[in-house]
């Protein structure tokens, strides 16, 4: 199974795991923090998928270094970046 096909669907999937519940002010917070632990889950697996990926690849040294400095201090926006410009171009760093 190729997971690389389901990636656009992670926001959307993250989004309706908050809709259709009726909460009230109490449960509100409770709600929040399952979002956010959903959400952070999924940025988790992203980035790691994107640095096995980065790891797989026969890139030069130096071009890993890069993407893998990218990913590590801009983490989710990181990888995304990488999935969308730095898989399979070599014109990219």
């Amino acid at each position: 199974m190729n997971i690389r096909r389901f990636l656009p669907l992670v926001p959307l999937l993250t989004l309706l795991t908050a809709c259709g519940e009726d909460v009230s002010t109490g449960e509100a917070v409770a709600g929040g923090i399952g979002i956010w632990a959903i959400g952070s889950i999924l940025a988790l697996i992203i980035i790691v998928l994107a640095v096995l990926d980065l790891i797989k690849k026969p890139y030069p040294l130096e071009k890993k270094l890069i993407w893998g400095a990218i990913i590590f201090f801009v983490p989710f926006l990181g990888a995304l970046l990488y999935f969308v410009i730095g898989r399979n171009k070599e014109s990219v760093f």
